[in-house]
């Protein structure tokens, strides 16, 4: 359904900026690898990136219905804190506007208030829960990665960005440089705060949690909106080249070229996808079935991580990546403390990958270990269950 819906959504908004009513805009999200991979993984990133796209497309209409953007955005930050970065273009949409009195005040209270409503009783829910404002994985997914901003900020952000070239991406890169330009000359600011918004959700995840596993699932958000917005370009910059000889044959093979990479990598993302539940499958949840079966029913449990383990285990666990263990992530990286904090809680097993940890795992002796193939063909290892005490 999510994936219906951002082909729907990017349709519209393709249509509207471009005036084609052929279905350019569903066929590429439809059949784009990232988002593919996204609606069947089951996670929350497609439902996001639904969102994302429904508010910046709201956003660019005539007249902007700001009192639902407001509750579009409060209702994403409950899905992932990050949808409160689109507060951002749309109220400087909003000034925009107001400074060549397009709008008057009762538009931004009605975006205000859309927003608050939903986003106050989220700051006080995670307070009562766990004493934050957001929630434990927004601090320990960054106190886990903190080692990578040893690396240069220039090299985080292209690595960033670069998940986001791969497939047809890469090939609607010039189209996208092209629309922010033509934005920029026409003075299309809509056009220009969505691009704006795309550059810096990618810049704020190089600086804060610069990671690419799982092909980019963190930045699949901003895909669908640089796909629209790289497309519209595209159109344009083939329209211009078409009036040359060379710029017709150019553009064709352009075009031609994009709808191929896009029709190969939906194989190759299918493979990939196949892939990813094979390794989930044969290493997190086999192990968590195996230590379901083969430990004691009040055994503590320490595990990094916790997905599958916390589902199918039926045991009380410490969650060393610190998402339901929250005081762990001071200390996320210190192998020391670890060991200490693992021998106070009296812990029975420990359940990893072995390169995880380069010191925790020293001296434990191996109770298991999964049988997999899949992972290391992927140039991983297999999960492996520790004795603790």
């Amino acid at each position: 359904m999510s994936l219906l819906g951002l082909m729907i959504v990017a349709q519209n908004w393709f249509q509207r900026e471009t005036g084609i009513d052929l279905a350019l805009g569903a066929l590429l999200i439809g059949m784009e690898w990232h988002l593919l991979w996204a609606a069947l993984s089951g996670m929350e990133t497609a439902l996001m990136a639904v969102l994302v796209l429904t508010v910046l497309w709201l956003m660019g209409a005539f007249q902007p219905w700001w009192g639902v953007m407001g509750i579009l955005i409060g209702v994403g930050i409950w899905i992932r804190p990050d949808a409160i970065t689109l507060t951002a273009p749309v109220l400087l949409m909003w000034l925009w506007k107001f400074s060549r009195r397009e709008v008057q005040w009762i538009q931004a209270g009605k975006f205000l208030a859309g927003f608050l409503i939903l986003f106050v009783p989220y700051i006080a829910f995670n307070w009562l829960i766990s004493g934050s404002v957001f929630p434990n994985t927004f601090y320990a997914k960054q106190a886990e990665y903190a080692l990578l901003y040893e690396i240069s900020v220039w090299v985080r952000f292209l690595r960033s960005f670069g998940v986001m070239l791969v497939g047809a991406g890469g090939l609607l890169l010039p189209g996208f440089v092209w629309g922010i330009f033509l934005a920029f000359r026409e003075k299309r600011i809509a056009y220009l705060l969505t691009s704006a918004w795309v550059i810096g959700y990618v810049a704020l995840y190089a600086l804060r949690l610069p990671v690419t596993y799982q092909h980019g699932r963190y930045l699949m958000p901003a895909m669908p909106v640089y796909f629209v917005l790289a497309l519209m370009g595209t159109v344009q910059l083939v329209r211009g080249l078409s009036l040359r000889r060379w710029g017709w044959i150019i553009s064709r093979v352009w075009i031609g070229s994009i709808a191929g990479v896009t029709l190969g990598f939906v194989f190759l993302g299918a493979q990939a996808y196949a892939t990813d539940v094979a390794i989930i499958e044969t290493e997190m949840v086999e192990t968590a079935q195996w230590v379901q079966q083969n430990t004691p029913s009040d055994a503590l449990i320490a595990v990094h991580d916790i997905g599958a383990i916390g589902y199918f285990s039926q045991r009380k666990l410490v969650d060393l990546a610190g998402l339901v263990s929250p005081e762990v992530i001071p200390f996320i990286r210190d192998e020391t403390r670890l060991r200490e904090f693992l021998d106070g809680q009296q812990v029975d097993y420990l359940v990893t990958f072995p390169g995880w940890y380069e010191h925790l795992t020293d001296g434990k002796p191996v109770v298991y270990q999964s049988r997999g193939k899949f992972a290391p063909q992927a140039g991983g290892e297999n999960m492996t269950v520790y004795r603790w005490r």
